[in-house]
């Protein structure tokens, strides 16, 4: 509900506000006095001032009373002060403002000093003069007091936020490690005085250490220019501009950091001085300042957010974009496509439309036309959405257990990549020892490991175990006890169940290679295969084999075929029959296990495997490691234990939501034709459901059965046939190679990365950026080093995050590894080489993890943000947190989770963050069924990113509308902040820094607009591209912004509409098929990620033809086809070894190509600060040189210009009755149009070349270098006058003796005249119609006409004047004719010329005789 408050409450407000103790105290050293406000309205802008959420407002109000006064006019409000006065407010507003800009410009700094000093730029001194500019308006307090708050702020939190980064350098994590060792020896000194000084000394070289990196990197990043210095004289920048400012600037910030280094060893010298000193109120205005700058960080957004949330009635235009979507989406929408799915016309337009959620509960098998028309129609559009056709709560639920699943294989593969690698260690040390003779043998890690299998499977102690296994291993047994009690509760009454219960604390499962490996075979010739021969051969042969061998004769023994040869035969035949077995997919591995068992005459039940005879166990390919033995108990029980609760679970949400029933009859009541038993379900193995209760089974429509107990995917057929998973196999390996395998991509990968939380507007003291680096950063590079408490607590981390499905989502690596496992787990074992190398190669999977390292970064900080909003809004209420679930999640708050927990407060908050989450930020298992669908086809580049960026970016827009139309203004400014983030990444940011650094290069959107136009490469068409430097002699830097924003997938599709419509402005069309369909349009740049040649198809394409998409020759007719050097297979091969290579061999090849200046194939030489800078950024910068960008639009305008007779049947004989004369003439026109068309490109290529400082003369050297342009176009194109191309008499002429030759040789007449066939005088005077035509003008043939009446006849018909001319006129030619009579027509009077009146009025003398020649009129 909002709050009302009015202007009497605010005045008390204030005044309450100015009675309280001051915020600044008085200080005796400051000349200027800190008073209250003496007028109402600056009494209103200080209570602002004071206010960290309304700061900003302030600022504004200030900016514009400022601007006012500079114009002269009376300002909005009157302060009244004198020049030695001043007030609290705006002491902490120009302390805050004055620390933020400092801060800011040094952040910058370290961007436009590489760049100045590369280019001689002058960034770093525009930058000063609008920063100081700003500060001296802004920024600067007045007394002595704001002045220490300023520095509080703007060293304190950058201080802070730089101890933290220190403290997780994994170097000084090492010297942590030493020196809590050291300290510990310490604590043996027997004297107190000694003890404790030595505790003393090694706590200030601690101190020092850490403090004086801490604020020696803080002063060198955020020192102002110009401060002064106590310790190290500064080198001078005045008068210094580019390269030598660039260089004394950065020579400057190494000598504050220096200093700062000094101060802060000061600062932990003096121990406990400083708190002591605050205490007792010395130093109580740093002490505010660092109180103010640690909440200044959040405080960037909120201000406008939360004033905005409580304007009056701001909810109102939301509620109604909300209800007005819904309207259009689902009454209109819905009805104008209903009559498509089975509908009615009028039913569609009359019917009550039901709630969109309960369209999924609908059959298209129902009674009623209207639900099964809607069921029809959620069915195409459960393709797109990512809970497919499932219920909401159905969703979440398949959700939870999806992610229970993956939570326990997660930390259990952690905590196990621990354990191996403390053993290793320990190993390591031993080999130490021993080498030195301290020990007798050395351990290996095997020995532990096998100690640690042991411990789990309660053969032996924890204390058995050397302590630095302990705490892992017993945090991993505890997990797997759990486990194990829970899988055996949950387990029906059975030796299973039995086997399990008895066994909670050691129940192991034995590990095949036959049930992980889809691949895996035993050849008969091997020695596995005939040991396991002899061993059923035994059995026949032996005393319970009677039936074996009756089985041996009837089958195989016979006439040629001993006895012994029979049984022989049968023995194989088991063999064959145990492998087969052990194929079988039996939901449980122990089924199969108890198959096998049945075959070899067991008559014990086996419970884990091990109970199998050796030779058995190794034919099925028996794995002893612990990793094996682990995963495969944790795995198998896990997935069982959690099927069964969740579809325990949904057999009641389904029966509650009206789509299961208890009894066939009550599904027929319910309108369903034939309702179906639900009989199975998936990866309930040895398990039984609620859902499947053979007793109690539930009834429901056959698609919605099918829907809940499959989860076949559309094209899991394809994926089995071994061309098909070659083809992708090859693609997904290359498209691995480009990504994970890319540094430049990793780096990018994580930069870009933050513009995800930015899009809602997340970010700020909610929750930690750093500590969140540091998590994902000890998960993929510190398992098993350190504390292994700590490691604990880690985990602990990992574990929540992937339970509520945050982390291990990354779109790329996981779209990889999806694809690589299901072609690893198809049937064809040939492929799977490179599938099985890229997933579970030790270097290919850290790549991996840390390309998804990148989105777990902002991900976790994210949902953690989310923890603390939520926790907030929620107030701890939890009836609150149910109405949230409903406005804004759409879906009911459980009561209990899967694993049957209650649902506290906790638990919504959790849930809460999670719902945002992954509804706001891309998410792999959010990719819908369509999308997941095309990943599995040979086509496309990572189709699943652009899909989610579509799905994120429209969530961010409707939810953060549903937030602003709330009744609870928290809310509302959450909204509003959502809001605001999304209008900054889909153009805010960009904007920003192109004006920026459009005023300081002089290339605004205007200028980038006509570079990407007419220069830019055609992929950069509708790119986001940023001038980094002035064009100087046509040239300049530019870097590609859309390859850092990941929104622009978004953006870029809108842009290419407003592309094409300055294209075609400045062509003088207005085509809209072009426009929207035409090449780099906004359908082909939407469609472009979907339908694209893979990246690994490309060079095959290429090789194919020769060339390259961008023109480029690979190899030439004539070179031979095969060969070592120079043939058309050495050529090929090496271009697709070049286009296949990894992204680490592409950046390797860059680094060395730029340091040894080795230019690229076209002859550019990349420069070595560009290539680091896209090495650290991912960010690549590229000089642009308009002269030989315009060389090479010139060169493509003398090719295509040689085309353009190409595409026309001009001199063929195609239809030789009907194509001539007007049709030829017609022909010509079209010819010339498009010859108009790359002329007066070319001209609008030479005026944009202008634009970026190329003079005519340049201009003209590029044309005169070029071969098959005539001066006198040369000269026309500059000028803007249109150069007509000409027709060839020789081929004319030709065709015509071609005609005469067939007549002569088949004795036939084609009765045709010889201006028909070549109408010369007509294709001439369309030349000399357009000649010297002005190419800024519409072309000709194309202008509007303004209607021609012939004023002599009166009441005739107005003729347009494009009907006057030859190549208008549509009569077909006739053969020779005698001269007809000729009449009076009623309404056309024909004179005795032969010709009606118009012609004679309208017709040149010329062209009326050719008009009398087509009519046969001598």
């Amino acid at each position: 509900m909002a709050i009302d408050i009015s202007l009497e409450q605010f005045t008390q407000a204030v005044k309450e506000n100015d009675e309280r103790n001051n915020i600044l105290e008085k200080n005796s050293g400051d000349k200027v006095k800190v008073v209250r406000p003496k007028t109402q309205g600056d009494a209103v802008l200080d209570f602002f001032r004071r206010d960290l959420n309304t700061l900003g407002l302030s600022l504004a109000f200030d900016f514009v009373n400022k601007q006012r006064k500079d114009k002269g006019l009376e300002p909005l409000t009157e302060d009244d002060l004198d020049e030695d006065e001043t007030t609290a407010g705006r002491e902490i507003q120009s302390a805050v403002v004055g620390a933020g800009t400092n801060v800011a410009e040094g952040i910058v700094n370290l961007l436009t000093i590489p760049v100045d000093y590369a280019f001689d730029t002058n960034f770093t001194q525009n930058l000063s003069k609008v920063t100081r500019d700003f500060v001296e308006n802004h920024g600067s307090p007045k007394t002595l007091t704001g002045d220490i708050a300023r520095l509080g702020i703007q060293y304190g939190v950058p201080s802070t936020i730089t101890l933290k980064l220190v403290n997780q350098i994994p170097k000084l994590g090492n010297l942590r490690k030493t020196y809590q060792g050291f300290r510990k020896t310490l604590s043996s000194i027997e004297n107190k005085f000694l003890r404790r000084s030595a505790k003393l000394g090694t706590s200030i070289a601690r101190r020092s250490g850490q403090g004086g990196l801490a604020l020696g990197a803080t002063e060198a990043l955020v020192a102002e220019p110009g401060r002064p210095t106590f310790f190290y004289e500064p080198v001078s920048e005045e008068g210094k501009t580019g390269r030598d400012l660039a260089a004394a600037r950065f020579i400057n910030k190494l000598k504050y950091g220096a200093e700062g280094a000094t101060i802060g060893v000061g600062f932990a010298l003096a121990g406990k001085a400083l708190p002591i000193g605050a205490k007792y109120g010395l130093y109580k205005p740093g002490a505010f300042a660092l109180g103010i700058g640690a909440k200044a960080v959040d405080k960037v957004v909120t201000p406008v957010s939360k004033v905005a949330a409580r304007i009056p009635g701001i909810e109102v235009p939301f509620r109604l974009a909300n209800r007005g979507g819904e309207l259009l989406v689902k009454e209109l929408g819905t009805r104008i496509v209903l009559p498509a799915f089975g509908q009615t016309v009028k039913g569609a337009w009359s019917a009550k439309l039901p709630d969109f959620a309960k369209w999924r509960t609908f059959s298209t098998e129902s009674v009623d036309p209207l639900k099964a028309s809607l069921k029809r129609l959620d069915n195409k559009l459960a393709y797109l959405r990512s809970m497919g056709p499932q219920t909401g709560v159905q969703y979440s639920l398949n959700t939870a257990a999806r992610q229970e699943i993956k939570r326990a294989a997660r930390r259990t593969e952690k905590l196990l990549e621990s354990i191996e690698k403390r053993s290793y260690a320990l190993a390591k040390s031993f080999e130490g020892r021993y080498n030195k003779g301290i020990q007798n043998s050395p351990a290996s890690q095997d020995y532990y490991l096998d100690g640690v299998l042991q411990y789990l499977k309660n053969q032996k102690t924890l204390q058995a175990l050397p302590k630095e296994l302990r705490i892992t291993a017993q945090a991993l047994k505890k997990d797997m006890d759990a486990i194990r009690k829970t899988f055996g509760n949950l387990l029906p009454s059975g030796d299973l169940r039995s086997a399990v219960l008895k066994n909670v604390k050691g129940y192991m499962r034995k590990s095949f290679a036959i049930f992980e490996n889809p691949g895996y075979a035993v050849p008969e010739n091997s020695a596995l295969f005939k040991k396991a021969k002899q061993f059923a051969l035994n059995l026949i042969n032996g005393k319970g084999g009677a039936a074996l061998r009756v089985q041996a004769k009837k089958v195989y023994q016979g006439a040629g075929v001993s006895q012994g040869r029979a049984r022989e035969l049968q023995a194989e035949e088991m063999v064959r029959e145990i492998l087969r077995l052990g194929k079988v997919d039996m939901y449980d591995p122990i089924k199969n296990l108890n198959e096998i068992g049945k075959l070899i005459r067991m008559k014990n039940f086996i419970a884990t495997g091990d109970e199998l005879p050796t030779v058995i166990k190794n034919l099925l390919g028996q794995q002893n490691n612990i990793r094996s033995q682990v995963m495969t108990t944790v795995s198998s029980m896990v997935t069982q234990s959690t099927n069964k609760l969740l579809f325990d679970k949904l057999a009641g949400a389904l029966q509650k939501a009206g789509i299961l029933f208890r009894t066939e009859e009550a599904a027929k009541r319910a309108g369903i034709l034939n309702p179906v038993k639900v009989s199975s379900a998936q990866g309930l193995g040895a398990m039984k459901s609620l859902l499947t209760d053979v007793k109690k089974p539930l009834y429901g429509a056959s698609d919605l059965v099918e829907a809940i107990t499959t989860s076949k995917g559309p094209l899991d057929a394809w994926i089995q046939n071994g061309v098909y998973k070659n083809l992708l196999q090859l693609k997904t390996g290359v498209q691995y190679g480009k990504t994970v395998l890319s540094p430049e991509t990793q780096v990018r990968n994580f930069y870009s990365a933050m513009m995800f939380p930015l899009a809602r507007g997340v970010l700020g003291g909610r929750a930690s950026a750093t500590d969140a680096i540091a998590m994902v950063s000890d998960d993929i590079f510190n398992a098993g080093k350190g504390d292994a408490a700590a490691e604990l607590r880690l985990l602990d981390n990992i574990n929540e995050g992937i339970k509520y499905g945050v982390l291990d989502e990354n779109i790329v690596a996981s779209e990889l590894a999806a694809v690589l496992r299901e072609v690893r787990n198809g049937k064809i074992a040939t492929v799977e080489g490179l599938a099985k190398f890229l997933e579970k190669n030790p270097f290919t999977e850290k790549a991996a993890r840390l390309y998804a390292g990148g989105d777990n970064v902002w991900k976790w900080f994210t949902y953690n943000w989310y923890k603390s909003f939520t926790k907030d809004l929620f107030k701890g209420n939890i009836e609150t947190a149910r109405k949230w679930f409903k406005e804004i999640a759409g879906r009911e708050l459980q009561t209990t989770t899967l694993t049957g927990q209650k649902v506290d407060i906790d638990e919504a908050i959790r849930q809460a963050a999670s719902w945002y989450t992954r509804n706001t930020v891309p998410t792999y298992s959010k990719v819908p069924i369509a999308i997941q669908a095309l990943r599995r086809t040979p086509f496309g580049n990572f189709v699943s990113f652009p899909a989610e960026m579509l799905r994120t970016t429209f969530n961010n827009l409707t939810i953060s509308a549903r937030e602003a139309a709330s009744d609870n203004p928290e809310l509302r400014s959450m909204g509003i902040r959502g809001l605001m983030g999304l209008y900054t990444t889909l153009g805010g940011v960009s904007l920003a820094v192109k004006s920026l650094y459009g005023s300081i290069t002089g290339l605004d959107d205007a200028a980038m607009n006509l570079y990407k136009q007419y220069f830019a490469p055609e992929y950069q068409a509708n790119s986001n591209l940023l001038p980094l430097t002035k064009p100087e002699d046509g040239k300049f830097k530019v870097v590609n912004l859309s390859d850092f924003i990941p929104q622009s997938v978004v953006i870029e599709p809108i842009e290419a509409i407003f592309t094409k419509l300055r294209e075609q402005k400045s062509l003088g069309d207005s085509d809209m098929l072009e426009i929207f369909f035409g090449k780099n349009g906004p359908v082909q740049t939407f469609f472009e990620s979907y339908l694209t040649t893979p990246i690994g198809f490309e060079p095959f394409i290429d090789v194919a033809r020769g060339r390259t998409d961008t023109g480029k020759k690979i190899w030439s007719e004539s070179d031979p086809t095969f060969g070592l050097d120079g043939s058309k297979f050495s050529k090929s091969f090496a271009h697709i070894l070049r286009v296949l290579e990894p992204g680490i061999v592409t950046s390797s090849r860059k680094f060395k190509d730029a340091i040894i200046k080795q230019p690229t194939p076209t002859g550019v030489v990349r420069e070595t600060t560009d290539v680091i800078i896209g090495a650290g950024t991912g960010l690549k910068p590229y000089n642009v040189d308009i002269t030989e960008a315009l060389d090479y639009k010139i060169s493509e305008f003398t090719r295509i210009r040689s085309d353009v007779f190409k595409a026309e049947d001009f001199y063929k004989f195609t239809d030789i009755r009907k194509r001539g004369g007007d049709v030829i003439v017609d022909e010509f026109i079209a010819i010339q149009r498009e010859a108009f068309r790359l002329q007066k490109d070319i001209y609008n290529a030479i005026q944009a070349a202008k634009e970026f400082g190329l003079s005519d003369r340049d201009i003209k050297k590029i044309f005169k270098a070029r071969k098959g342009i005539s001066s006198k176009t040369i000269r026309n194109i500059m000028k803007g006058k249109f150069t007509p191309v000409t027709f060839s008499e020789e081929r004319f002429k030709k065709k015509l003796e071609v005609i005469k030759k067939r007549e002569k040789e088949l004795d036939f007449d084609y009765d045709l005249d010889r201006k028909f066939i070549f109408p010369e005088r007509d294709m001439k005077k369309v030349i000399r119609r357009l000649n010297r035509d002005s190419l800024k003008d519409i072309f000709y043939y194309d202008r509007p006409k303004e209607p021609v009446v012939n004023e002599d006849l009166r009441g005739s018909v107005p003729v347009e004047a494009s009907e006057v001319g030859i190549a208008s006129i549509k009569t077909p030619p006739l053969p020779k004719q005698p001269t007809p009579v000729v009449q009076q027509a009623s309404t056309q009077p024909v004179l005795n010329t032969g010709l009606t009146a118009t012609e004679t009025a309208l017709l040149s003398p010329d062209e009326q005789a050719i008009r009398l020649k087509q009519k046969g009129i001598a």
